[in-house]
């Protein structure tokens, strides 16, 4: 599929699922900025610089590795995934010798995957992650990888969706391999910020994928789940592309939120 039938804003779903309700007139307290825009900040909004933060440490004898021909599996309990507009693949190798406990790594709230692809959004995760990884060693020689996906916000409005020259199978997922090699956790204030209101949501965690493909479908109807996650990249995007989230947009996210606990 071309990449100008895939490459259509997500915003235009986000308003199709966020209908506006009758509402009064907004107070000059709903419109103060409370969380302020990062847009032009390293790595956010219309920047092409690498974002703001410090490299994502991982326990000794842990590495990341490229897996370009290995597909993915859409089997769910190798997401990890409190918002979904796309997947990376994290691949891990454990160096240490066989029959050595296995090595959880940590994967902060704020982790930002950086694209490779000029024209590919950015992204960032909004919660914490376990990942098991066991120090197994293939039958003649080599390591066994361990591959897990791991959701991300979108954090550049302007650019493409990372997901959208995908083929075959994988047009079917908003998975994007292949494209982040380097991992950084997020130090740009006004992200941390809305990250901190995000993070603990237990109910937000992502048990069914979403079809790219099915999306752009003029039939197309939003599933009920997938409506607090375009609040919640709506909000995102008004930090890190315009001017900020206001009393208003945090009260009424706060409000949303309290369903997922």
């Amino acid at each position: 599929m071309k990449k100008f039938i895939l490459s259509i804003p997500l915003s235009m779903l986000i308003l199709f699922s966020c209908g506006k309700k009758e509402e009064e007139l907004p107070t000059q307290e709903d419109n103060r900025i409370v969380i302020p825009s990062s847009n032009g900040n390293p790595g956010l909004g219309k920047s092409d610089e690498e974002p703001l933060g410090t490299a994502l440490g991982l326990p000794s004898g842990i590495r990341l590795v490229n897996r370009p021909n290995h597909r993915f599996d859409p089997d769910i309990r190798k997401l990890y995934a409190h918002t979904n507009f796309f997947y990376v693949d994290l691949n891990f190798v454990n160096d240490r010798m066989p029959g050595s406990p296995p090595v959880t790594v940590e994967l902060p709230p704020g982790l930002i995957g950086v694209s490779t692809i000029h024209d590919k959004q950015n992204g960032v995760s909004t919660e914490k992650y376990l990942i098991v990884v066991p120090p197994t060693e293939r039958f003649g020689g080599g390591r066994d990888t361990t591959t897990v996906y791991i959701g991300m916000a979108c954090i550049n409005k302007g650019r493409s969706m990372p997901w959208y020259d995908n083929s075959g199978d994988e047009m079917r997922y908003p998975i994007s391999r292949n494209n982040y090699e380097k991992f950084m956790v997020t130090s740009d204030p006004g992200l941390l910020k809305l990250i901190d209101m995000l993070k603990g949501h237990s109910g937000l965690k992502v048990t069914e994928h979403w079809d790219p493909v099915a999306a752009h479908e003029e039939d197309y109807v939003i599933p009920e789940w997938m409506k607090i996650h375009n609040l919640i990249q709506e909000n995102i995007w008004k930090v890190t592309d315009e001017y900020g989230m206001t009393a208003k947009d945090v009260r009424e996210l706060k409000l949303q939120l309290e369903n997922f606990k």
